[in-house]
């Protein structure tokens, strides 16, 4: 059963995300496909949010923090970013007045330190990039990913002290990939070793505190292309996502804990006249 905390959950998506595709209420697919609704019947409150797919890290971190001063403008909340949204999410923590808006930050399939792929596709489309650039079509995210610009980014912004964070890879085995991450899954695996098709585990955990690898690649950490068995069982990733709130809710974020410390205060006395 998933817990429920007292703050708003904010999912942040990464590099070439969006939050639905639809026909006005129609929706088609999500990014985080049936997590949100799964963790709302659980009693949470839960924001998806919708940056530019392949903008800066520096741009979308604004539009993250716009997102969420538009949908919970006096709360602060608990952020859940998977692959760039966690990137995202540590440049709004250096803003000011994000310290004290953000409770928790949980990274997934985050290439913290880079990815080669990042690298490999800079030398094979940067043609591509060169005519987005003449364009004015802002793709920075692309080359923020790659391993030299994201090591630079992960020195400038360290975890903070005071703050709780958390990371999680994902570490397949060749076997359970998707078919799309199948070949950049083994080519990885001879360069960086253990990986989730896109991001190798070690740049994903290189930030706050590891918490247990999923047995996800990248695609499947959002629940795409998922085998209908696990739909359902206690290792569906809605499942997993729920997971994480409990990690949260043992850190005193809970709902029922925030219940508990206001009926523990003391009623104040009235003072005055009576009648």
């Amino acid at each position: 059963m998933i817990g429920r905390l007292q703050a708003p959950i904010v999912l942040a998506h990464g590099l070439f995300g969006f939050s639905r595709i639809g026909f006005g209420p129609l929706t088609l697919t999500s990014y985080f496909r049936g997590i949100p609704q799964v963790l709302r019947d659980a009693g949470n409150r839960v924001l998806v949010t919708r940056v530019h797919p392949i903008a800066s890290i520096d741009f979308r971190a604004q539009r993250l923090g716009f997102r969420i001063l538009t949908h919970f403008p006096d709360e602060p909340v608990h952020v859940i970013g998977h692959s760039m949204g966690g990137l995202d999410a540590r440049r709004l923590l250096v803003e000011p007045g994000w310290r004290d808006r953000i409770l928790s930050l949980t990274t997934i399939g985050s290439p913290h330190q880079g990815t080669i792929i990042a690298d490999f596709a800079k030398l094979r489309v940067g043609r591509i990039f060169r005519l987005l650039s003449a364009m004015g079509i802002d793709h920075r995210g692309c080359l923020d990913v790659t391993r030299r610009a994201a090591r630079q980014f992960h020195r400038r912004y360290p975890q903070p002290n005071d703050l709780p964070c958390f990371s999680l890879a994902g570490e397949p085995r060749a076997e359970d990939v998707a078919w799309p991450l199948r070949r950049l899954y083994e080519a990885l695996s001879e360069m960086e070793g253990a990986n989730d098709g896109l991001v190798p585990a070690e740049s994903a955990r290189a930030f706050g505190e590891t918490l247990s690898p999923w047995p996800l690649d990248h695609l499947r950490q959002m629940n795409w292309l998922t085998p209908p068995e696990d739909a359902g069982s206690e290792n569906s990733v809605p499942e997993r996502y729920g997971r994480i709130i409990d990690n949260l809710i043992a850190l005193g974020f809970g709902a029922d804990d925030a219940d508990r410390a206001r009926s523990a205060q003391p009623t104040a006395a009235i003072t005055g006249p009576v009648g």
